[in-house]
Parts: C-alpha cells; structure tokens; sequence
C-alpha cells in the first residue's frame, strides 16, 4: 500500500493518485507494496527502494539517509495484523 501526501494550506493532505500529483507529493508512506507498487515509486523517484531484508540490516543510528538526492527514512512502528 502506498499513501501518499500534498501540502495543503500548510499541513500534510493525503491523496489518492501518486501519478497524478507526482509533482506535488512531498511524502510517500510505503506499506508492505506490492511488486507494481514497489516499481511504480522507484520509477518516480528514480531511485532503488531497499528491500524488507535490506532494511532489516539497517543499524538503528543509519535509519536516516541521503541517496542519489533521495531522502530515506526506515522506521520499525507497532502495526495491527
């Protein structure tokens, strides 16, 4: 699943179409993406999305990086399955 979000009148505002906004999206929340979806942002953004298992290896003071311009934050959060 991929959330992504605009600003709007100075706060985060979610929206419906990543493709759409492109242009406009400041933030993509990537939940457990499909293949498509995985694809679909790496082609956005023009970079390499870590895979689950890469960032699993992730030291927790590295959860915070740049790459090829690209902001990365890995964050382990408490989810309801």
């Amino acid at each position: 699943m991929i959330k992504a979000f605009v600003v709007d009148n100075d706060r985060l505002r979610l929206v419906d179409d990543l493709v759409a906004n492109g242009d406009k999206v400041v933030w993509a929340d990537l939940f457990n993406p499909t293949k498509d979806e995985e694809t679909a942002i790496e082609s956005w953004l023009g970079v390499a999305i870590p895979t689950r298992e890469e960032m699993e290896e992730i030291e927790i003071s590295s959860r915070l990086y740049i790459e090829d311009g690209a902001y990365f934050m890995t964050a382990t959060l408490p989810a309801q399955t």
